[in-house]
């Protein structure tokens, strides 16, 4: 697929790809990470969506020497991290450019927990998903080439399936762990094209107007509904029922200096958010969005 920036005139001016480019440029530190408030320490987070996004728009990233030094300096000396996501989001961010980090990180002890996690009733209610934190582990097992049981793991996913096709607790964004659930099926070879009640689930949220949300009686607000919704699909391999509304849907989030907020309201511009709209653009750019390619 050609890098999005390529197909700024496919989108009719609705985006504004080179003020994302600019946006994330002017975020980076002397460290070489990236920050998306200005002013802020450098965070793992925000340098691997800077670079993710970097990479969707076909752009090499700037200081790169410097942005390695400073994801590598995350990993402490017995080879751990301070938590799973920063784990991924160093490892993810080095294997994009053919980087190691130091020292092979032990990531498959996590497993047993994290699985038997899925049964808790017990929710952080700082995560999104209960099943994202699994997905970043399972996703860096697979790309490190670390052993793992691949059927206990697809048995415990299968274990939170709801009975309305959808995955995880009612007491979360059903949206966001129904992506999550289906991405660790599809990366350990799961056939997913069997999940059709999941795919009727996620149609109830996709809106006639553009856009998913998480409620099917209102109306869409919120970024990482489309995104978990528009990903979900792909994952499927399924057609956007309103490919062109849910790209003018997202249009609308981008703020003049050219990122992306969180609420269709208001807000100020981030780069998860940011991350969100370019990968659902990308979606939508796909045979299975507008088919323009």
């Amino acid at each position: 697929m050609k890098p999005l920036l390529a197909l700024q005139s496919s989108i009719n001016g609705l985006i504004d790809l080179d003020a994302v480019i600019d946006y994330i440029f002017e975020r980076q530190n002397s460290d070489g990470g990236y920050t998306f408030c200005r002013g802020t320490e450098s965070n793992a987070q925000d340098t691997f969506y800077a670079l993710s996004i970097l990479d969707m728009l076909g752009f090499q990233p700037r200081n790169l020497d410097e942005t390695i030094d400073f994801l590598r300096s995350l990993q402490h000396e017995n080879g751990d991290f301070d938590s799973i996501k920063i784990a991924y989001y160093v490892i993810k961010s080095l294997l994009m450019f053919g980087e190691k980090t130091l020292r092979k990180p032990k990531l498959a002890e996590y497993l047993l927990n994290l699985t038997w996690n899925l049964k808790s009733s017990f929710i952080d209610v700082e995560v999104v998903s209960e099943v994202e934190s699994l997905y970043m582990l399972i996703d860096l097992c697979i790309a490190l080439n670390i052993s793992i049981d691949s059927r206990e793991i697809i048995d415990a996913i299968l274990e939170i399936k709801n009975s309305d096709g959808s995955f995880g607790s009612s007491r979360r964004s059903k949206l966001a762990s129904t992506f999550y659930a289906l991405g660790i099926l599809k990366i350990l070879n799961y056939d997913v094209s069997g999940l059709t009640d999941t795919l009727k689930w996620i149609r109830r949220y996709e809106h006639p107007k553009g856009g998913f949300t998480s409620s099917s009686e209102a109306e869409p607000t919120y970024l990482e509904d489309t995104y978990f919704g528009l990903r979900s699909l792909e994952i499927l391999n399924e057609r956007v029922s309103y490919p062109m509304e849910t790209l003018m849907f997202i249009a609308k989030f981008q703020n003049p200096n050219g990122g992306f907020r969180r609420s269709i309201f208001l807000g100020i511009s981030d780069f998860e958010s940011t991350y969100q709209a370019l990968s659902s653009i990308k979606v939508l750019l796909s045979p299975l969005g507008l088919g323009w390619l």
